[in-house]
């Protein structure tokens, strides 16, 4: 909780900088709502590509904040969504606590995630809407293992339109012949994105424009599969282009997971990790991704827990481990003013995000001939 406070709480208060601002407000919707005065000068503005109508990222977004643009200035509606995105962060965690089964050891192990959980603690510096989609991703597994599949369809569309990567499920929902679930998350999609062309015009996506091009971009706050690649290729000085070899590796991957996933669906019991997988897949095999991305990653961490709460397995080292490499429990801020050097920065041109990461999925996919029976209930 002390390192949630420091890192938590009052790092997100003194930052006015990220990926947020530079989405919202946009122009579309500042104009319409007259709140030009957040715009002019803002991030988002500085960061647009191309003419004003240029928007980021899902429409949902646009959608939900809108109740920001009654805030007096861009900075006093910043730290309010501080506030919302906590609400996210414990609705996420009472719905984990809810599917683990409430009692102390719980609570305890939920908070002790929670709390010591580095990507999350970005997401809320940043004030990402990644904190609101893992929140949504809970309630849909929450209800599709309770048999709600109207539930967890709504909430995987909602998700989905917050910031896309979400949609990697529809496909999984059309294997586990979940068609109820199937259709909640289309009548969700499909009035959004009509209202979306309406208003904003897909055509003025960032994201699309972004994905027409499908950008690698060089970053060490780049932790996905392909950028991991351009690491492998930098410093064994392979004369081979990164881009192409990032493309290859990211359709390899592809072709695995499908071959998984069309075997997994023979099985009874695997639903959890099919969905830890698919949180864990979508943020690994984007063409870029940002180290807050792995905010997601507490979905497999949670259903992985599940298993292992009542009975040991010599994998829940292994996970235990990978918890380590990617949470960083232990504030890398005392460590750096011990070494005197920057060691977050180390921490990420090294890949180990990443390698938490790829360590996390092997474990999910060893437990596939595990099967276990969840209460409907």
């Amino acid at each position: 909780m002390l390192h949630f406070a420091i890192t938590g709480v009052r790092q997100p208060l003194a930052n006015f900088y990220g990926d947020f601002l530079a989405s919202f407000p946009t122009w579309r919707v500042a104009s319409l709502c007259g709140r030009m005065d957040l715009y002019v000068h803002s991030l988002a503005e500085d960061w647009g590509w191309g003419p004003p109508p240029i928007w980021h990222y899902g429409p949902v977004l646009h959608l939900i904040t809108i109740p920001l643009l009654a805030f007096p200035t861009l900075r006093s509606a910043y730290v309010a969504w501080l506030f919302v995105n906590y609400i996210f962060v414990a609705v996420a965690a009472i719905v984990a606590i809810r599917i683990l089964g409430v009692d102390r050891t719980t609570v305890l192990v939920v908070t002790l995630v929670f709390c010591n959980f580095n990507p999350l603690y970005e997401a809320l510096t940043e004030r990402t809407i990644e904190i609101f989609e893992l929140m949504l991703l809970f309630v849909a597994w929450s209800c599709y293992r309770r048999g709600r599949d109207v539930g967890c369809g709504v909430a995987i569309g909602l998700a989905a339109m917050a910031k896309f990567l979400p949609l990697i499920f529809l496909p999984w929902l059309v294997l586990r012949r979940r068609w109820r679930a199937l259709a909640a998350s289309l009548a969700v999609i499909v009035p959004i994105a009509i209202a979306a062309q309406l208003v904003l015009g897909w055509q003025h996506s960032g994201t699309f424009i972004q994905l027409g091009g499908v950008t690698f971009l060089k970053s060490e706050l780049d932790q996905s599969l392909s950028g991991m690649v351009a690491r492998l290729i930098s410093w064994t000085h392979c004369p081979l282009p990164a881009p192409l070899v990032g493309l290859v590796a990211i359709l390899i991957a592809l072709g695995a997971l499908m071959a998984f996933m069309l075997d997994a669906r023979r099985r009874e019991g695997s639903e959890d990790i099919e969905f830890g997988l698919l949180a864990a897949a979508m943020v690994l095999l984007a063409p870029h991704n940002e180290q807050y991305y792995f905010v997601f990653l507490l979905l497999p961490y949670v259903l992985l827990y599940q298993r292992y709460r009542t009975g040991w397995s010599p994998r829940a080292a292994l996970l235990a481990l990978s918890f380590a490499l990617v949470a960083v429990p232990i504030p890398l801020s005392i460590v750096q003013r011990i070494a005197g050097v920057d060691v977050f920065s180390l921490y990420l041109r090294a890949g180990i995000p990443f390698v938490g990461a790829a360590l996390l999925v092997a474990v999910v996919v060893s437990e596939t001939a595990r099967p276990v029976q969840f209460e409907a209930s």
